[in-house]
């Protein structure tokens, strides 16, 4: 009963080693499923990021292109505005054909009324469609009023982007022109994701101006998109990324099929589904033989089972041998059993040591002897197996185990016991065959391993211990192994020091491999740790990153750099000189920053269009790069606009050295459509650390010395100073407050009278404009006057000063007397840039003031843009009972001929001939000309800045009798206006 009980119990246990087999095979094969099944989740998560960055960009680089298309078309409309003065049919249908026939690619360009209505167009319309652009929103855009709207499509046309810019003239009211969308789905189809994505173009309400795939039905849903805002979404099957343009009411949206993806993912992740089915396969069937050889092993535990059940027997029956030796005395004394493993019987067994060593097989007699001499070094216990040699010609196996005690009477010996092996050490040696087998199972599984599509490695105490024979390929030699090399040999530092560390993670590392021949290259090493029966390492899987680098270094260089040019572009410049400057401040050396650029280079876009204009900036760029000649570095900072950068190291004068030379290599000739061509270019200097210490300040100072050097007559270059600076923010504070909001709590009119020089009468009253609050000495009319003039202020403030003088005519009649003209002066550019005539008349009709009371003053100047215009503007205003005067006469070209034909009533002599003409015979001689040549043409004639009485009396023999300046009148307010003295004899 007791012998079937331990058989049972022997079966069970192989019977749970299998299963314990099995179940591990089981959960290594989820395991590696569930691994695979995460990696591939995971490149499918990479691949939908990739692709919503993909159509991110695409959308971004689409709505960039699309604004430069409309940017492009205000050229064209900005030639009209001011070209066109008039809605003479003739004129007008030759320059709507001129500009069209320059800019081709515009689908139409009109000439609108103030209700929309065509007047003229390139192009036989086929319906007045253009009356939504009314309620388009306006911006300004280049000094003009721009409005811009998406037209759907209809029955006889596709949709288009209408464009259209308020004119100068009242009649034709603004300038349009069609952008039709067969240029933006060309575009979209030449586009990179064209082939696998959808690309629309909508307008902010939802109707598409252009697609790439027509066939597609689509739609918009999302309103009140903000400005240059950007976002994502899922709609179906298809993944969107959509953008809207900064300045126009466009949004651009790209999506790709998510389908497409999972079909592309599908695709890759079949190679890895593929070596997963065969690992799994592998493994179990490593299993099964496995199995296989435990239930042999079984048996052999099973006999096993049987031996130990008899040593139990023995050990119960005290078939255990016990013994006690004295060394000194070489006496021992054997217990009653020792017999059955010895083979002699009871008679035979002496007191002697001699008796047992006799049986010890030859070969293990020195072992027995040494392990007694360990007792003579310490008390054990101590054991020891050897064989003995029975009488009865059987060898066995016994194992000794024995320590020193002390003994009842004191004395020192040995005591152990003594048991037979011989089952034990047979079974072992089948383990250890079992062991083999196992082996076996291992080169199974690194056979596996070769077939895995990457290279992979096992490094094991920093040696490759196994690659498989892509590894081979990618990082050996031909004729020579990689298995047994040093793995420094492939690997640098930081990929060793991974290794050795291990992971039982898998995760991964960025390292360099350098193979044994070709080139390094950069990989991503997934690391796990390895076990086999040689002991623990490392598993690396290589992935080579080397294209994945590239790509993302070609995006980096997009990001950074211009694309037409390939110069560092803003963002990069600002870094590259943000680091320029740290050096020269560790240095202590000098950096030199130049804003260059290019004088007229508009004309060039203008004449022969932007294809041939970029063309001339890239060979721009080309000659800076030739002209620094490694000096320093440049970059495109927008448009025809660059920024050099140059380190130098002794005085700043020296630097400045290399300014005529970059001139010079600009105005080198270049052939440009057939025509020959020398650019010009103005260049703003600043110096770091004194006129900033970061890149923003630094710039923007050589940008401010630029545009003095433009105000200087071009073609020249300046350095930066603290005026610079504080002229710049003056104009910045005249566009900031001087708006038309704020007119009235910012401005303010004083007003200096003219006077009978005979009586002292005041016969008119000059309004002059004065800015109460203004920062620094814009106070001051002669600082103020040119400025307004420079940022085109002037314009929006003359119609304020022509209004309020109007306002208070009745109150300075009232003041003054009757007969009392009110004088306001008129710009070049309100003649020029305005509808002068409608403006006087809405002045007169708003404030109810008389014509006949208001005098104009206008400059000589302001005649010599179109003159034709200007004596037609001036007629009508002589019609309407308004009088004309010319202001500062002898101070600008004093040209006769349009003289004779201008309609004046009144000419004014400059200040500067009245204030010398007692000291200077010359002054006096041109004031006395002045005098007579308006007596002559039967104008009247008032002399400026008269200040003592002198003045006044040489002015009345001359027979100038209307007089003004300080002797009568200095400028004051209105309330103090009818304070003043009257100056008579």
């Amino acid at each position: 009963m007791t012998g079937a009980a331990d058989k049972g119990a022997t079966k069970l246990r192989a019977r749970r080693i299998r299963v314990a087999l099995w179940v591990a095979a089981a959960a290594l094969s989820v395991g590696v499923v569930a691994i695979v099944a995460r990696l591939q989740l995971d490149a499918y998560q990479r691949m939908l990021v990739s692709s919503h960055r993909q159509i991110a960009g695409a959308a971004s680089g689409v709505v960039r292109a699309v604004d430069q298309n409309i940017d492009a078309s205000l050229g064209p409309l900005l030639a009209l505005r001011n070209g066109v003065t008039s809605a003479d049919p003739g004129p007008l249908a030759t320059a709507l054909a001129d500009v069209h026939a320059r800019h081709p690619e515009l689908g139409n360009l009109v000439a609108l009324d103030a209700d929309a209505n065509l007047i003229a167009s390139t192009r036989p319309p086929r319906s007045n469609d253009w009356q939504a652009m009314r309620a388009a929103p306006r911006h300004k855009a280049l000094g003009a009023t721009v409005r811009v709207t998406v037209t759907p499509a209809r029955a006889d046309a596709g949709p288009t982007i209408r464009v259209v810019v308020d004119s100068r003239v009242a009649d034709p009211a603004a300038f349009g022109a069609r952008i039709d969308s067969a240029r933006a789905t060309e575009m979209l189809r030449h586009s990179m994701l064209s082939a696998t994505g959808v690309l629309t173009v909508f307008s902010t309400d939802g109707a598409i101006f252009a697609t790439n795939r027509e066939t597609l039905a689509q739609h918009w849903a999302m309103r009140d998109v903000a400005a240059a805002s950007s976002g994502a979404y899922d709609e179906g099957d298809y993944m969107y990324a959509w953008a809207a343009s900064a300045s126009y009411p466009l949004v651009v949206r790209v999506g790709v099929d998510r389908s497409a993806i999972r079909d592309e993912w599908f695709s890759q992740a079949q190679a890895s589904v593929l070596a997963t089915l065969v690992l799994l396969l592998i493994l179990n069937g490593v299993a099964a033989w496995l199995g296989r050889a435990y239930q042999h092993q079984g048996t052999l535990l099973e006999a096993l089972t049987r031996s130990a059940r008899h040593l139990g027997d023995v050990q119960r029956s005290g078939h255990i041998g016990l013994w006690e030796a004295d060394l000194r005395s070489r006496s021992i004394l054997w217990s009653g059993h020792v017999h059955e493993i010895t083979g002699l019987p009871l008679e035979r067994m002496g007191g002697r040591l001699g008796t047992y060593y006799k049986l010890v097989h030859p070969d293990d007699q020195g072992a027995i002897v040494a392990w007694l001499d360990r007792f003579s070094h310490g008390d054990g216990p101590y054991e020891i197996e050897h064989r003995l040699c029975r009488p009865d010609g059987l060898e066995v196996r016994v194992n000794l185990r024995a320590a020193c005690i002390t003994n009842e009477e004191g004395a020192t010996i040995l005591a152990g016991t003594i048991s037979e092996i011989t089952a034990l050490h047979e079974t072992r040696q089948r383990l250890r065959d079992s062991d083999r087998d196992l082996a076996a199972s291992e080169a199974a599984y690194l056979k596996l391993l070769s077939r895995m599509p990457l290279p992979l490695l096992v490094v094991r105490d920093d040696r490759i211990d196994f690659a498989n024979p892509l590894a081979e390929e990618r990082l050996g030699m031909g004729g020579q192994h990689l298995t047994g090399q040093d793995a420094s040999a492939v690997m640098d530092a930081d990929a060793l020091a991974a290794v050795r560390a291990g992971s039982s993670e898998g995760a991964g590392v960025i390292a360099w491999l350098e193979p044994m021949q070709g080139m390094p290259f950069e990989a991503e090493l997934a690391l796990s740790d390895y076990k086999d029966s040689r002991g623990r390492g490392t598993l690396v899987i290589v992935r080579d990153v080397t294209e994945q680098r590239r790509y993302e270094e070609r995006l980096n260089h997009q990001a950074t750099h211009d694309e037409l040019t390939g110069l560092p572009n803003r963002r990069a410049l600002r870094e590259q000189l943000d680091g320029l400057v740290r050096d020269c401040i560790r240095d202590n050396s000098g950096l030199m920053v130049l804003f260059i650029d290019l004088d007229h280079f508009k004309f060039i876009n203008d004449a022969l269009g932007h294809a041939l204009g970029d063309q001339v900036l890239r060979d721009v760029t080309l000659k800076l790069g030739d002209a620094l000649d490694g000096m320093g570095h440049v970059g495109r900072f927008g448009g025809d606009e660059f920024v050099a950068m140059l380190p130098f190291s002794g005085p700043p004068a020296k630097a400045l050295d290399a300014l005529p030379r970059i001139q010079r290599a600009i105005e080198e000739p270049l052939e440009v459509g057939g025509t020959l061509q020398r650019l010009k270019c103005s260049i703003g200097v600043a110096f770091a650390t004194r006129d900033g210490a970061d890149a923003d300040t630094l710039i923007r100072n050589a940008d401010t010395a630029m545009y003095d050097a433009k105000r200087s007559g071009r073609h020249t270059w300046r350095r930066y100073s603290a005026d610079m600076h504080a002229t710049a923010m003056a104009r910045l504070s005249v566009i900031t407050r001087l708006v038309a909001a704020n007119l009235d709590q910012e401005l303010a009119l004083a007003w200096q009278t003219q006077h009978d020089g005979v009586t002292g009468k005041p016969i008119g009253v000059e309004a002059l404009l004065r800015w109460p609050m203004a920062p620094g000495d814009l106070a001051w009319p002669d600082k103020l006057i040119p400025l307004l003039e420079e940022t085109g202020a002037i314009v929006p403030i003359g119609q304020w000063v022509l209004r309020e003088a109007c306002r208070q005519q009745r109150r300075i009649v009232d003041l003054l007397g009757p007969g009392c003209r009110v004088a306001v002066n008129i710009s070049a550019q309100q003649l020029a840039h305005s509808d002068l005539v409608a403006e006087v008349r809405h002045a007169l009709l708003e404030t109810g003031a008389s014509a006949s009371a208001l005098e104009l003053e206008l400059t000589e100047s302001a005649f010599m843009n179109e003159p034709e215009r200007a004596i037609r503007t001036l007629h009508e205003l002589r019609a309407m009972g308004v009088s004309i005067a010319l202001d500062d006469f002898g101070t600008g070209y004093s040209n006769l001929t349009y003289l004779s034909r201008l309609p004046l009533d009144k000419i004014k002599v400059d200040r500067h001939f009245t204030a010398a003409l007692l000291e200077e015979t010359v002054d006096a001689s041109i004031c006395r000309s002045i005098i007579f040549l308006a007596r002559s043409l039967n104008l009247d004639v008032v002399a400026e800045g008269v200040e003592t009485q002198s003045q006044r009396e040489w002015l009345e023999r001359e027979g100038c009798i209307a007089m003004q300046g300080f002797l009568f009148s200095r400028p004051v307010p209105l309330d103090e206006l009818a304070g003043e003295p009257l100056l008579v004899r």
